[in-house]
């Protein structure tokens, strides 16, 4: 959103010689209370919306003061009946629109907007006729006309100055539309993807460019944000558009990746060229740490043996050391290729990584005679303060303890729902409840179809760092495979699911049943634009962005994180994670009419494979917004071979953070080239302090609840800015 409202600055600024000081956004299918801080401190003061309808909400007035998760305040206006009229009846519904506002300045919205174009010649001139005659009325002796109106075509920022606020909200503006939380669900994980693959490039091309090792692409990065932007439009992303909207979405959110992807490349590269070579038979592995302090985290990379092994006895024996020189725990885990080679290898290994900079760890293969391992079939881990079973003939997690506290039993579990073809969901019951008649999918015996032959439920991974099981799941012509990563290193699990959907009008969700909650007063919160909001218990849809997690009686969270969904509910005890709507494209009711033809087929959405991954894990309150960052932003790691062009740096400069639950949203360069931009965010509800350090530079910073700050960063010094947009 703050890229939104630059590029809309540099446009209005560029072509007008003006930046708009009322934001506008009338079509969006709600709106979260994050925008308040966002919107204020890119230098607006009010807001003009028309959604939630009072038919969809209990928002009580129609101008407001909204406040935001940090305190920050705008005025709001909604608009009465929407922003469009029909064409050529524009008079009679502005008028209808006055009369339904007592106010003495009121405000109302026309023209066509996108359901055909702009105004029309007919609705000017009948309205230039109406002005001419209340002003004619309001000059004559007549007493008795009640149209003495002064009328005039103005701006958001003329009524704005007379706007007298009703009343205050302190809360996100919905629901409208709640399906478009989950519709069209390709389009939504594309565009988490070039999400997070635009803000790693962005950290990369930093701290190369920091470092004096390559120039800032500042203007590649110009295309890229327009390509994310493109695809954010409002039928969209949402999932209302029809079939070739969805495919031009999906064009340029592959763009976008396939560029940003590129400049992340050549800088980690440039990067890497700092790194000592290899040593004999050794195999470097360069990991990026983009997050501005130390820790340690679970990494994944695949390599290629330096030739291929068809020895039935002598069998590859790998290890790995960190930088310096010490065994690290590795597993090797199954890879991507299907070559029943010793040959390609994938591990994950703990690994310590520095804060804002490339990691360099070595792995060295040997061939021993050792016959192949089997997979120890466990079910079950537990560890000092980890406890977790799963279902050897449920393919549920049946418990999940963290230091003797049980979070989950009896999940996770995909189920089904009856839906409509809506992919809106515009009907008043689906503003209660988005899906009726909740059915749970059966462990599947694995007779036919795609996982013919397969175990239902069996353990594929178990060594030192994960223990992996998958379970197979199916109803009606719908399939599910879940694998859970049980870490033996931390209280995390990681969910994958792979829905492979064959059913229209049904919504699939998962169901985590949680322990150690009243329903009655259950606080469940979800990240929202740079915060967190308490969400709804009572079954209708929330939307939330890469978080959700439900307060435990002893204080701490059961965090559900995500790289791929919106949508949630929430009742009896359990959180569904809305996962596919079978819908059909751009389809919703109108009167008593039938959604879609019954003599013909219509094209339905997000038919086939949809891939899903989540992280449970258990978390305070100020930690939920870091671990969401660590599990979207993991380290970048790649088998790299350095070629020494130059002296050996061992320490790069980079970018560091005293506290770690002070994010850094993102690091760029500033628009003009001047310096570099970064963004940090304190995403919980209790104050924080932190010290930041670019480079030789710091700066000792103060964060109220959920507060976004804004530093500069050039040669001289760093400063805050107040602007979030510069």
């Amino acid at each position: 959103m703050v890229r939104q409202i630059l590029f809309g600055k540099k446009y209005f600024t560029e072509k007008f010689g003006v930046f708009p000081e009322i934001a506008f956004n009338v079509d969006a299918f709600g709106h979260s209370r994050g925008l308040v801080q966002i919107i204020k401190k890119c230098g607006q003061s009010g807001n003009i919306i028309c959604r939630p309808y009072p038919s969809e909400t209990d928002l009580p007035h129609s101008r407001f003061i909204w406040v935001g998760p940090d305190g920050s305040e705008i005025k709001v206006m909604r608009a009465v009946e929407g922003y469009n009229t029909l064409l050529g009846k524009s008079l009679e519904i502005i008028k209808r629109r006055a009369a339904m506002q007592p106010e003495q300045h009121i405000a109302v919205l026309w023209g066509v907007g996108n359901h055909g174009g702009g105004p029309s010649d007919k609705d000017l001139r009948d309205i230039e006729n109406y002005v001419d005659n209340v002003r004619n009325t309001a000059l004559s002796a007549d007493k008795t006309n009640e149209e003495r109106y002064e009328l005039i075509h103005s701006s958001p920022e003329h009524f704005f100055k007379t706007l007298t606020p009703e009343g205050r909200e302190e809360r996100s503006l919905r629901i409208a539309m709640p399906g478009c939380y989950t519709s069209l669900g390709k389009l939504k994980r594309e565009h988490v993807k070039l999400e997070n693959e635009l803000y790693l490039a962005e950290e990369i091309c930093s701290a190369a460019s920091l470092n004096g090792l390559t120039e800032y692409p500042l203007r590649q990065f110009d295309t890229i944000n327009e390509d994310l932007m493109n695809a954010e439009f409002h039928d969209v992303l949402p999932g209302s558009s029809v079939k070739a909207g969805e495919e031009n979405g999906l064009k340029l959110l592959l763009h976008g990746r396939l560029d940003a992807e590129r400049l992340k490349t050549k800088a980690f590269f440039a990067l890497c060229g700092n790194l000592p070579p290899a040593k004999k038979g050794e195999f470097p592995i360069a990991v990026f740490n983009s997050r501005p302090y130390d820790y340690s985290e679970n990494v994944e990379c695949e390599f290629m043996l330096a030739d291929q092994n068809w020895d039935e006895e002598n069998i590859s024996f790998v290890s790995v050391y960190d930088e310096k020189g010490k065994a690290i725990p590795f597993q090797i885990v199954k890879e991507e290729s299907n070559i029943n080679l010793d040959w390609r290898k994938k591990i994950i290994f703990s690994a310590p990584l520095k804060a804002f900079s490339v990691n360099r760890f070595g792995v060295f293969v040997d061939y021993k005679k050792c016959p192949k391992s089997h997979i120890k079939q466990d079910f079950e881990f537990k560890n000092d303060y980890k406890y977790v079973r799963i279902g050897q003939n449920s393919g549920l997690i049946e418990s999940y303890k963290i230091d003797g506290v049980e979070y989950i039993k009896d999940g996770v579990l995909p189920v089904m729902f009856e839906d409509n073809a809506d992919p809106w969901a515009m009907s008043a019951f689906q503003q209660k409840r988005l899906g009726t008649d909740e059915k749970p999918f059966a462990l599947s015996e694995n007779k036919n179809g795609i996982f013919k032959g397969l175990k239902s439920v069996q353990v594929i991974e178990n060594g030192e760092i994960y223990l992996g099981i998958e379970a197979f799941f199916e109803l009606y012509s719908t399939k599910v495979r879940v694998l859970y990563k049980v870490y033996k290193n931390n209280p995390h699990i990681d969910v994958d699911v792979n829905v492979f959907l064959g059913d229209k009008d049904k919504f699939v969700k998962l169901k985590i049943p949680v322990c150690g909650y009243e329903n009655e007063t259950c606080e469940v919160i979800g990240q929202t634009m740079f915060g967190a909001e308490t969400l709804f218990i009572d079954a209708r849809e929330n939307v939330s962005q890469r978080y959700i997690a439900v307060k435990n009686t002893n204080g701490k969270h059961l965090e559900v994180i995500n790289n791929c969904v919106y949508g949630s509910h929430f009742e009896n005890n359990a959180l569904y994670v809305s996962l596919v709507r079978g819908v059909t494209y751009c389809t919703h009711p109108i009167l008593n009419r039938e959604l879609c033809p019954k003599d013909r087929f219509t094209k339905k959405a997000d038919q086939g494979e949809n891939d899903f991954s989540f992280r449970i894990t258990v978390a305070k309150e100020n930690e939920l917004e870091r671990n969401a960052k660590e599990f979207n932003f993991k380290p970048f790691a790649v088998n790299v071979f350095p070629i020494q062009t130059g002296a050996i740096m061992r320490d790069l400069g980079g970018i560091c953070i005293s506290n770690p639950n002070i994010t850094l949203e993102a690091v760029k360069k500033k628009e003009d080239g001047n310096g570099f931009v970064l963004r940090l965010l304190n995403g919980s509800r209790s104050p924080a302090s932190a010290t930041l350090t670019v480079m030789d530079k710091k700066i000792d910073l103060s964060f109220s609840r959920y507060e976004v700050k804004t530093v500069l960063y050039n040669e001289n010094a760093l400063t805050e800015i107040p602007l979030l947009v510069i």
